[in-house]
């Protein structure tokens, strides 16, 4: 890691920390990591490809990997957590996509596909078993989804995380909660889904993060930091993206993306 470390302190714009610290959502014990950085023209985003799948005795690795990171019209978007079901029972990025098109507003696209899915996951909760939900509250903390989409909209940057999740009313009963996290700064850091491992990486490093050099090495180097600790739920390869005003380009490629 020596050499790691001394290639991010050399970079130039200094993030928040208590934003790496405090984006990492300690409900989100299971999933893949999702982690995005705010730089003045640019926003960066990367992903794993791991997938792993939910049953009555907790979560197992799927073999094969699966794109993370996609894009409908000018919407760039990933998501966390349970994002389809094996047989496509449900889809939540077909969802997205569905929304992004019937809206041509990206603040409307997204508060329709928030309604979505609050809709979608209550009648998703009354076709599992009792026994699966009750897993999924005891492993995840009632985390369901969790989703980061962002676009430029007349040169300004748009940036929408939402998080789902349940809880339980009583044995036979859940709510679906739903919340979206503050805005973000140019410098800020954030982690979606399984990070506890690299954020803490870099507290504990007291690292700098910004304008540097190799912000995609950087990225793609936390990703495959967290997966030689969460071998269930993280895996690479990874993918990174960098969004800019026009347009985005893929500057890590898995090869599972299209």
């Amino acid at each position: 890691m020596d050499h790691l470390r001394m290639l991010w302190l050399i970079v130039i714009v200094t993030f928040l920390l208590v934003s790496a610290v405090h984006a990492q959502d300690k409900t989100l014990t299971n999933g893949t990591i999702i982690i995005t950085l705010i730089s003045e023209d640019t926003i960066w985003m990367g992903a794993d490809s791991r997938t792993s799948a939910l049953t009555d005795k907790g979560y197992t690795v799927n073999k094969e990997g699966m794109c993370k990171i996609h894009s409908t019209n000018d919407v760039v978007y990933a998501m966390a957590g349970h994002v389809r079901y094996v047989d496509n029972s449900f889809n939540f990025l077909e969802i997205m996509e569905a929304c992004i098109n019937q809206q041509s507003d990206f603040e409307k696209s997204m508060e329709l596909f928030a309604e979505r899915t609050k809709t979608e996951i209550g009648s998703i909760l009354k076709k599992f078993s009792r026994k699966s939900i009750n897993t999924l509250i005891q492993t995840n903390k009632g985390s369901f989804l969790s989703v980061v989409a962002i676009s430029f909209v007349n040169g300004e940057k748009k940036i929408k995380e939402m998080k789902f999740s349940i809880e339980a009313v009583n044995n036979n009963k859940w709510n679906v909660i739903y919340k979206e996290a503050a805005a973000s700064g140019v410098g800020s850091l954030r982690f979606l889904g399984h990070a506890a491992n690299a954020s803490t990486f870099i507290r504990d490093n007291k690292l700098y993060f910004g304008n540097g050099r190799n912000i995609p090495d950087k990225i793609n180097d936390l990703i495959r930091l967290e997966s030689t600790v969460s071998t269930i739920t993280v895996g690479m390869p990874a993918d990174v993206i960098s969004i800019y005003n026009g347009g985005y380009k893929r500057v890590i490629a898995s090869g599972l993306c299209r």
